[in-house]
């Protein structure tokens, strides 16, 4: 008998719960019933039982608990629920009492099995007067023939009575036994709940592991709760514990021969292929119905007949792994044999069956390693063949880039780390294609990547690999803001010959080239730059891709430099060729530099779905710095948006993580965000802090190219902070930039700076900056523009011009989803209205304040100075104190408290 009180923990579940509860109070009420409960081992059909019975301490609950060296006793699981009412067998007729003492004494055999159902029937009909009585039958599998007829017999006849018979077992009740019986099928958990369970099984999962044990788990708790120790056990496999392989092997055992032969065959078939050969196998056992009928009523198929295939890959998995040695050989025989030799899925399932290294077998798997990730456990497979060091590590090394590229970095280090394993350090570095700085510029330090890189492109004499080299050192070399690695990378790659990479590599150079003060250059030529006036910028993108794309500039690089639409096309072209060809890595990285140039082109909810499918494939693969890259566009959206909250979440794990590789492109990022936030929420001050720090030399978040592009951010929050200098320094940069590049948004940008630091000038600064060529193609940066000048145009009692131009922000804003700028708009279009009529004396006092009063006498009584109160609505705090004097005076106060207490009073 099980223990009853409080009910088992138990994750998810809701339906079979609610099924089997239905069932329970059925018999409170006098009529019973009975449910197999069926499912793969481990599905939680144990952790169920005792949930329900736990969870019904009024109800008598009796356990059927059959073990496995017992199946072939007769009626042995029937003894244990006799035993313990053995005394009552007397008050049963006398046929009956004799076949049940039959069973007690080991003498009852198969010829008595009618009678004996009917006796147990009749026995737990009399126990039931008493109250309702359940029966828990766990592992039905086990169970002796006999017992098992006897208890199918009773489930499908309590109806009539207050008892209900609960089975739990492998097999679908579909003929056997159960027949007849209510089925209630245990399924694999929703992912929602895998989760739940993962995070109490094994604290401390951060969600990128979770999401990788959610996806590897398929929904079976057993798997869950047997992941490896380390989480990064998880790359390339599905997790098949000591418990799990048990059971499963448990379950193969109780198949018969065909069957389980035909289940161990569709394990050993790969995922990628062999389809064929199962249909043919299929086809050849369709005469066979018990074996269909059996392999389908275990729970552990899915497709059709003709098309069979294991449920999930936990099944495929754990079934392989419960299989013994021979098992596997002789179902990896029978499917090279249906296989035309030379083949692929032939060599593999060869393969397959040689114990020991086999050099002519380990050569025909590297001739037919397919692309993509498919390639790993081809070359994984050769490597173990391989007689020769040097062979396995080239092989281990090519497993090692297939992973890379197909999106599983982990997996990819533990190759490397195994092909440097076997010979020397050049021999792996030439194998990978130099992955070690590759997987360093992925989540190491960004100058020991460049260091690795620039060392690794002389070991190769492929011209293609030298510049796909480089190419990922001027990325490391540009992240980490130092000219001087920019530099030897580029005076590396002016000196190979690749194909085509002379023609375009000066203007690669114009674009990469140091940067560190862009005010210290009077003109492009002082650095050398190519004039790009005459440039057919997309002829010149499809060059550069064609010879190396990493050779293309960067987002925000592409920003700077006035590149938005050719660079945007030629990264979409890109995306959708890594998508065609499966490199989730590349992927990855290009749904990053779309997130960017989306945002900057207003298409911000695109930017949203390319920033977080590329920050889930990111975690997923392992690539921090392309993780990063999209936490900041999301961020930065966030910002904009007005949500501080998500912008310090993605911030702060950015930051974490961007700082010992001292990636200062990501901090800078992070830095400008929490400014942008700081700025909308009316906070100069700290906004100016954060920003102020993009140019500051040796901060962990200077860098040129983010100090440019956000220099408008930093010279307002400079403004409005009474730092004026500061936002001086910024301008100089920009108009160094114009004269250095002619970009269109920097002459913009650079206008909008003077408008807002020589007031003089103003008026004719705004008009310069929206008039030049191109400012509308970034949305909200125009909006802005059109904000700022509107904001000017009122306060110089313009309020008609002031519309035009407020009203035209606000629509930009709000088709963009700018919270904090829409309402900033708002509120000047409020006080661009003409002043309503003064109230009399004896009105009330608040109707007689004016708009722009009004607001003052708000902010005062929320407690800020009159500073601050200016820093919010772009006034001088002297032009708050002169508000003050008049509010005041107005409703007849005497400080601020009675001012917070009046408002309070009077909304």
């Amino acid at each position: 008998m099980r223990a009853t009180g409080v009910p088992a923990r138990l994750v998810g579940r809701q339906a079979e719960i609610v099924a089997v509860t239905e069932v329970l109070d059925r018999a409170r009420r006098g009529t019973g019933g009975a449910l197999v409960l069926w499912g793969e081992p481990g599905i939680g059909k144990t952790a169920l039982l005792d949930h329900v019975t736990a969870a019904s301490p009024d109800i008598a609950a009796w356990a059927v608990q059959p073990a496995r060296c017992e199946s072939g006793t007769p009626f042995a699981g029937l003894y244990t629920l006799l035993r313990p009412v053995e005394h009552l067998i007397a008050t049963l007729p006398v046929p009956q009492a004799a076949a049940l003492r039959g069973v007690l004494a080991g003498e009852a055999t198969g010829p008595g099995r009618l009678l004996t159902a009917v006796a147990v029937l009749s026995l737990l009909s009399a126990l039931a007067v008493d109250g309702p009585l359940l029966i828990v039958v766990d592992d039905a599998h086990r169970l002796d023939a006999e017992t098992a007829f006897v208890l199918g017999f009773v489930a499908r006849r309590v109806r009539s009575d207050p008892v209900v018979v609960l089975i739990a077992g492998h097999d679908a009740p579909a003929g056997g036994p159960w027949e007849g019986v209510d089925p209630l099928a245990v399924g694999p958990l929703a992912d929602h709940d895998a989760a739940q369970l993962l995070a109490a099984a094994h604290p401390g999962l951060d969600a990128t592991a979770v999401t990788r044990a959610v996806e590897a788990g398929g929904g079976n708790p057993l798997a869950l709760h047997e992941l490896p120790t380390r989480i990064d056990d998880l790359a390339g496999t599905v997790p098949v514990g000591p418990r799990l392989r048990k059971a499963f092997a448990e379950r193969l055992q109780t198949m018969q021969p065909p069957a389980r032969e035909l289940v161990v065959l569709l394990a050993a078939a790969r995922a990628d292929g062999d389809q064929l050969t199962l249909a043919r196998s299929a086809q050849s056992r369709d005469a066979e119905e018990p074996v269909w009928e059996e392999t389908l009523r275990s729970g552990l198929l899915a497709g059709t007949p003709d098309r069979p295939a294991l449920r999930h890959a936990v099944v495929r998995a754990a079934v392989y792994a419960s299989a013994s040695p021979s098992e596997r050989r002789t179902a990896h025989r029978t499917l090279a044999a249906a296989l035309p030799p030379g083949s692929r899925g032939h060599v593999w399932h060869r393969a397959a069956t040689v114990p020991d290294v086999d050099e002519e077998i380990a050569g025909l798997l590297e001739q037919t390693v397919p692309s993509g990730a498919g390639a790993v456990p081809v070359l994984r497979r050769a490597a173990e063949l391989s007689a020769d060091p040097a062979a396995a590590t080239r092989r281990l090394a090519g497993a090692a880039v297939a992973a890379w590229h197909g999106g599983d970095a982990t997996m990819a280090r533990r190759l490397l780390a195994d092909a440097r394993s076997l010979t020397d350090e050049v021999q792996a570095t030439r194998a990978s294609r130099g992955l070690r700085g590759v997987l360093e510029l992925a989540e190491g330090s960004l100058e020991r990547a460049h260091r690795s890189l620039s060392r690794d492109i002389a070991e190769f004499d492929d011209p293609r690999t030298r510049v796909e080299l480089g190419a990922a050192a001027l990325h490391a070399g540009w992240s980490a803001a130092r000219d001087d690695l920019v530099g030897e990378t580029l005076t590396r790659l002016a000196e190979l010959t690749t194909p085509g990479l002379p023609d375009v590599l000066p203007i690669v150079r114009t674009w990469w080239g140091p940067a560190t003060d862009p005010a210290r250059a009077e003109s492009s030529a002082d650095l050398g730059d190519v004039d790009l006036g005459d440039v057919d910028l997309g002829d010149v993108m499809a060059r550069i891709s064609r010879v190396e794309s990493q050779l293309l500039p960067t987002s925000p690089l592409g920003l700077v430099w006035g590149l938005d639409e050719p660079l945007a096309d030629a990264v979409h072209a890109l995306a959708r060729r890594h998508r065609r060809h499966a490199d989730g890595t590349s992927l990855a990285a290009a749904l990053a530099r779309i997130a960017r140039l989306d945002i900057a082109a207003g298409r911000w909810a695109a930017a949203e779905d390319a920033a977080a499918e590329g920050l889930a494939s990111a975690e997923r693969i392992g690539a921090e710095h392309i993780a990063a890259e999209c936490r900041n566009c999301l961020g930065w959206l966030a910002a904009v948006r007005g949500d501080g909250r998500s912008v310090d979440q993605l911030t702060v794990r950015t930051l974490q993580l961007a700082r010992p590789r001292r990636d200062r492109a990501v901090s800078a990022s992070a830095h400008w965000n929490r400014g942008m936030a700081a700025l909308a929420a009316g906070r100069a001050d700290a906004a100016l802090d954060l920003l102020a720090r993009l140019d500051e030399h040796g901060h962990e978040a200077a860098h040129p190219t983010v100090a440019l592009l956000a220099g408008l951010d930093t010279i307002e929050a400079a403004v409005h902070a009474r730092r004026p200098e500061i936002g001086r320094r910024r301008a100089e940069a920009l108009d160094a930039w114009v004269r250095r590049t002619g970009a269109h948004w920097a002459r913009f940008t650079a206008h909008l700076a003077r408008a807002l630091l020589d007031e003089p000038a103003a008026e004719r600064s705004y008009r310069a900056a929206l008039a030049v060529p191109g400012a509308s193609r970034r949305p909200f940066d125009h909006a802005r523009a059109r904000l700022l000048y509107g904001e000017w145009l009122r306060r110089q009692r313009r309020r008609q011009d002031a519309r035009q131009q407020l009203d035209a922000a606000a629509e930009t804003f709000h088709a963009l989803g700018a919270r904090p700028m829409l309402e900033r708009a708002r509120r000047e279009q409020r006080l661009t209205k003409a002043p309503a009529r003064r109230a009399t004396a004896a009105g009330t006092g608040l109707a007689t304040l004016t708009a722009q009063e009004r607001r003052v006498a708000q902010l005062a009584a929320g407690d800020l100075t009159n500073r601050e109160i200016g820093a919010r609505m772009r006034i001088s705090d002297r032009t708050v104190g002169h508000h003050l004097s008049h509010v005041f005076a107005k409703l007849g106060l005497r400080s601020r408290r009675d001012l917070a207490a009046m408002l309070g009073r009077d909304g």
